[in-house]
């Protein structure tokens, strides 16, 4: 997959790239609803002999538009958004610089600019989509600002139960730490990255994330670990306000069942499965052996280890 950084100072017609249908959205999740879009548009693609695409943007236009907010924290961050839609087969990404620039564009100008030079066959979005000034153009107006340049695909609203399958959902549901109905929509473990410090005591390393990641709220989970290339199942706790403010660094716990943490700094990912319990107490390595031997079992039934 090729990816391509635009903005309304970098023209797109300066780009090279081939006819291609291309899924827009800022997919942040890219959970079971953004998939039906990005699939949509692939077999679009595929069946059209063309290339397939997504279009997002950065930084969520929050950051942009509300003044009182400085950052955004993502489902997915840009970096690893990337890697999932690497994954999914796609041949090209386009990344839209949202500014105050971007976001005064008339819909008119934000496809002449953003659809036309960039040899777009086909638009593929879900029925919600909006572009352009305030959000003025949508899906029922996009055949006509095209004037006959691309073609248009609505995907319909994509659900789980009665309800959409959204970020906001997803949002809603870490910030009362239900995983494992995240999971569901995510159709994957929900994650993290960051660095692994293992100072702390024998199996507990202290994860250290530097992006902008939305956190479950605070809590026992049980979690796999990806670390040194291989996978360890554990335990992580979030302490209340694991993130302070505008802070963009924060740090957890995890206690691994099957390694000795040792002594190194590693690139760790940790996938987040199920809550176990809303607080834990300490992580005093006074008293702690007992209240993890006694936490080991739980985690050890869920993943079928016994």
């Amino acid at each position: 997959m090729k990816t391509f950084h635009l903005s309304t100072s970098s023209s797109a017609n300066l780009l090279s790239v081939e006819p291609n249908v291309v899924a827009v959205g800022f997919f942040d999740g890219v959970h079971k609803g953004h998939q039906r879009v990005i699939a949509t548009a692939k077999e679009k693609a595929d069946a059209s002999g063309v290339r397939s695409a997504v279009m997002t943007f950065d930084p969520h236009p929050s950051v942009v538009l509300k003044r009182e907010q400085r950052d955004a924290y993502y489902i997915t961050p840009l970096e690893e958004k990337e890697e999932i839609l690497k994954d999914m087969g796609l041949d090209y990404l386009f990344v839209v610089t949202f500014d105050r620039s971007l976001a005064g564009l008339s819909p008119q100008q934000f496809v002449d600019d953003f659809f036309i030079p960039l040899n777009v066959r086909n638009v593929v979005a879900g029925f919600d989509f909006t572009y352009g000034h305030k959000g003025e153009g949508s899906m029922n107006t996009l055949a006509q600002h095209s004037r006959g340049r691309f073609a248009q695909t609505v995907v319909e609203k994509v659900a789980d139960g009665e309800e959409k399958v959204s970020s906001t959902r997803i949002r809603k549901l870490l910030d009362v730490g239900k995983v494992n109905e995240v999971n569901d929509l995510l159709g994957r473990p929900f994650f993290v990255k960051g660095t692994s410090n293992s100072d702390l005591a024998r199996k507990i390393i202290e994860v250290r994330v530097e992006n902008s990641f939305y956190f479950p709220n605070e809590g026992v989970y049980t979690v796999t670990v990806l670390l040194k290339g291989m996978q360890h199942y554990g335990m992580a706790w979030l302490k209340s306000k694991v993130r302070q403010g505008q802070e963009q660094t924060c740090t957890f716990n995890v206690y691994l069942l099957d390694m000795d943490a040792g002594h190194s700094e590693e690139d760790v990912t940790v996938r987040f499965h199920n809550k176990i319990k809303d607080e834990f107490e300490s992580i005093n390595v006074d008293y702690i052996d007992d209240r993890l031997q006694k936490s080991e079992k739980v985690i050890r039934s869920f993943f079928g280890l016994e």
